[in-house]
Formats: structure tokens, sequence, C-alpha cells
């Protein structure tokens, strides 16, 4: 009539010995198990775990049936540490063997803003809700959306303008004016004050499009251009980066931060087909577009090397992505890895975006043309003019704004 979570505390201690006989079936799966774990060359820890989890489930639930995936997870919040949940879910998917858990699966990022809006106000929560849709694509103008993802980074733009804004007694966002937005925008200076100026217009449209409201207060109102330098990065410090590296992962990540200025988001998402070692080029693939690049003697090595160690590690691997990890290289979901970029640059001090910019910066001082930026790091001519004002003041001080 109704489910009820399954209790596995008792269970989780038992020793071996102290589990139900396996069936015939129960066997036959965890040999299967074995020989693909065999085969993809896991690393003893993830499989030792993975194999108890998998013989802990059938020896009590048995295998010809689906097991739920919600019983996989309850097992898994009991001792999150001793059990390896994902690996066994993807390997009963795989093979038929998972009745999925649809509220499990929902977009984490799509959890939490629910639960934000949740919390405000009813009239301002459905105005947001509006705004959500019409980002996600599902608005009077169908478009191509964007991710939950992508939303949650506006919501954290947006978040403390709205306390601010009910904290002043607002109901609902037909209430706000002009002047309310740009005391929004003054609370921050900068590319901090520009976002938020980006984000409240999004919304403004977007409700203004909906209907929702009949004014937009962000209409006509210009945000002026940010022309502050970017840092630069003293020499002494900048020659030893590459030193920190502690393998060549970590090196070809170097390599295509401070010699190519790839972003994050760049090179996660770099496709093992992408590079072209015998033409020497690699293939940066950016919404709408495609950046190539030519690879220098360093960069050609720090590729070469990873791909041995890439192979060498997981031979067998079907994760199409240039740079993978333990997890994600057994990944059935194909999934690029995390952001694990940060833990890369600590040791040096510097952070990556730093790093970033200042690549652009010292080849905006040696060549003062911003096609040649373009070409070179893929940039947009409004950032490529940035770092020319920035390096050559005296050159575009009379150009007209």
């Amino acid at each position: 009539m109704f489910e009820v979570r399954r209790d596995w505390r008792p269970v989780v201690d038992l020793a071996r010995q102290g589990l139900p006989t396996l069936t015939d079936s129960a066997t036959r799966l965890l040999a299967d198990l074995d020989s693909a774990m065999k085969q993809e060359m896991w690393s003893t820890v993830p499989a030792t775990k993975t194999r108890h989890t998998l013989t802990v489930l059938v020896s009590w639930l048995g295998a010809d049936a689906p097991l739920l995936e919600a019983d996989i997870r309850a097992l898994i919040d009991n001792r999150p540490l001793k059990f390896s949940g994902r690996r066994v879910t993807q390997f009963l998917e795989a093979r038929g063997l998972l009745i999925p858990d649809a509220e499990f699966r929902r977009d984490a990022h799509q959890k939490r803003l629910e639960t934000e809006l949740a919390l405000l106000p009813e009239t301002i929560a459905h105005e947001l809700s509006a705004w959500i849709k019409v980002v996600r694509g599902e608005g009077k103008w169908e478009h191509t959306g964007r991710t939950y993802r992508s939303i949650a980074r506006y919501w954290h733009v947006l978040d403390p303008i709205l306390k601010g804004w009910l904290a002043d007694g607002i109901e609902s966002l037909r209430e706000i004016t002009r002047d309310d937005v740009k005391r929004a925008i003054a609370t921050r200076k900068g590319t901090p004050a520009r976002s938020i100026h980006i984000v409240l217009r999004n919304v403004f449209r977007a409700l203004r499009q909906e209907g929702v409201i009949f004014r937009d207060p962000t209409r006509g109102l210009v945000f002026a251009g940010i022309n502050k330098t970017p840092p630069s990065v003293p020499s002494d410090r900048l020659a030893g980066v590459l030193s920190h590296a502690q393998n060549d992962f970590q090196r070809l990540v170097m390599a295509l931060v401070c010699v190519h200025a790839l972003s994050g988001t760049d090179i996660r998402h770099l496709l093992l087909t992408d590079l072209d070692l015998s033409r020497e080029r690699l293939v940066v693939r950016r919404p709408g577009k495609r950046h190539i690049i030519y690879l220098d003697e360093l960069t050609y090595r720090c590729a070469s090397a990873w791909l041995r160690e890439r192979h060498r590690r997981w031979p067998v691997t079907t994760n199409p992505h240039l740079l993978i990890n333990r997890w994600t290289a057994v990944d059935t979901t194909h999934s690029p890895i995390g952001t694990t970029f940060t833990a890369i640059f600590r040791p040096t001090g510097l952070t990556m975006p730093t790093l970033r910019q200042d690549r652009i910066r010292d080849e905006a001082f040696e060549v003062d043309d911003p096609l040649h930026l373009m070409r070179l790091f893929g940039i947009s001519s409004q950032t490529a003019m940035r770092y020319i004002t920035a390096a050559h003041p005296e050159r575009t001080a009379k150009l007209p704004r």
C-alpha cells in the first residue's frame, strides 16, 4: 500500500560469514563484476568496496530481479566510507538489474533552487519560478535553455540582493524601481557590480517577456565598461609553476593554462579525439564555435606523456574525455572530471584565473593587435580590447567609446 525505506543498520557490521548464502544467480553476478573490474583494471580499494557492497545487497535481496536504487542508497547512507554505491549502481544499470530512483537522480542544483524558492514569500517565489522557466528555455519564446548549474550561479549573485529587498518590505518584484536596481549595483564595485547588473537585467527581461511585470526597471540602464588592468605575476614566481606538478596530469593542465590560457571549463570538456598529435593541434569546443590550438614543444611533450599514462592506467575505458581520473574512467555516464584544478595550483601560491589572465596580458604587451589575441586565445573582441587597452593605454586613449 505504501513504500517503506529498508533499514540496513543490523546488516552493515556483519562479516562475510554472517551474510546469507548466495544464490546461483548472485554468485554469477559477482563473478561478472570480478571480470569487469579485472578488465577495466580497477584500483584495489574501490574494487574491494564495490564487491563488498554488491555482496551485501544480493545476499539479502537476491539477483533474480532488479534492485531498487533506493535500497542501495539506504545501505550507503549507513556507512558511506565502507560501501561504494555509485559503481554498484552503474554496474547493475548496465545489466538491466536496477530500478532507478527518480527523486535521487533529480539535478542537485534544481533541488537546491526549489528549496530556496520555498523559503521566499509566495508572490516572489512565483515570479522567480517564471524566470527560471524562461532561462531553462520553456518560456513564451522557446530557445536553447541553460542548465540548472548556470541558474544556480545567477542565484548566488541574486540571493543577497533579494534578502536586502525583503528586509525593506518588498513583497513583489513589481515594486522594484530603477533606483532600487542602481542601489543594488552600487553595493559592489568592478566585476561583482557588473555581475549584479547582468543578473538583474536577465531576471526583469524574462519577467517582462512573460507578462509577469509590465515595466522593466533595468531597461536603458548602462553599466560602464571595466578597464581594470589584469594582475601581473612576477616573473620569478611564474618561472617555477611547472616544477610544482606532481604527475603528467597536472603538468598538462598547467601547460594548457599557463601557455594557452584555457579556462577550467575548456579543459574539463576536452575530448580525446580533440587532440591530434600527428598534426600538433588541439581543438577546444565552445558554445557555437571551435578554437584550434597549435601545440608548442612543451605542451606537445606534456600531452604525449599524459596519453601514455592514460592508456597505461585505463586501457579499456570508454570515457571520451581527454582528462579522466579513477572515478570518471569507470563512470558509465561518461561525465567529465570535477573541479579539481584548484588543488593543482595551490602549491604555486597562484590561482588558475590569475595565471590565465597573466598569459593573455603578457601577449598583449608583446603584440598590440586585438585580432592576434582573438586568434591565439579564442577570446571575444571585447575581451581582447580590454587587454590591449590595459597594456597600451597611450594608443587607445583616443578611441571612441
